[in-house]
């Protein structure tokens, strides 16, 4: 994801060519449905917030990320991984 970034390339709608393993178990919050892929953006965006939100609580990423997906309503969040519950997850949801 640092190189896709870093070199400008696309990044909604992309099969991940390094997929992460999902945890099975953490020590805190994580997602309730079991289907997520590991092929897409959505996993990487949960596994750095759920860091964020081990190490800074008060981090602003998530809340950020929500404002942009406002701007761009017209944007289907289904191809970068996103459920359509997600928003309904504990981890993601916003205070």
């Amino acid at each position: 994801v640092r190189n896709v970034c870093a070199h400008h390339a696309r990044l909604w709608n992309r099969e991940l060519g390094v997929q992460p393993s999902i945890p099975k178990s953490v020590g805190g919050v994580w997602l309730k449905n079991t289907l997520i892929k590991n092929d897409r953006i959505f996993i990487i965006i949960t596994l750095i917030e759920y860091l964020l939100k081990v190490i800074n609580f008060e981090d602003k990423f998530l809340i950020k990320l929500k404002e942009l997906f406002k701007l761009y309503p017209s944007i289907d969040l289904a191809p970068m991984g996103f459920p359509k519950d997600w928003e309904s997850e504990d981890l993601l949801k916003t205070n």
